[in-house]
């Protein structure tokens, strides 16, 4: 019986460990914000070990991403670091109320990558002015 408890620790351990592990980056934060005409990306790190730069890419379906920009990572670091990102293209290629998908690309120095398995959704608010405004030029036209 005693076996059995450790065995299944042991287990727990592998896979928390492996969950938590992306390329040579701990990832232990991502979340995004929606504000007024622009979504923040932010995620930190506990350690990152040759990491060149995080990938951001965004979906309109949660299934085909496009690599929307990216930000350098500190490369070798054994400290936390936390990083973020403004997507404010979102209202160019989308109509006004829509869900937008975010994942992590970890890009290594050695051209390597791995994907952030975490998906967040955001469904950002619209500017009352902007919105007003499209309406009263509709109305003159």
């Amino acid at each position: 019986m005693k076996r059995s408890i450790t065995w299944t620790f042991a287990i727990f351990l592998l896979i928390t460990s492996f969950v938590i592990v992306y390329g040579n980056a701990v990832i232990v934060e991502f979340h995004g914000t929606a504000g007024k005409n622009k979504v923040t990306l932010n995620w930190a790190t506990l350690s990152e070990v040759n990491c060149k730069t995080f990938e951001i890419e965004r979906s309109l379906n949660n299934t085909n991403f496009k690599k929307i920009g990216s930000v350098r990572a500190a490369g070798n670091s054994t400290t936390r670091k936390e990083y973020a990102f403004e997507d404010r293209n979102i209202f160019k290629t989308t109509s006004l109320s829509r869900t937008f998908y975010y994942r992590l690309k970890v890009i290594d120095t050695d051209g390597s990558f791995r994907l952030h398995s975490d998906v967040i959704s955001i469904t950002p608010s619209i500017s009352g002015a902007k919105y007003t405004w499209g309406s009263i030029k509709a109305l003159f036209r």
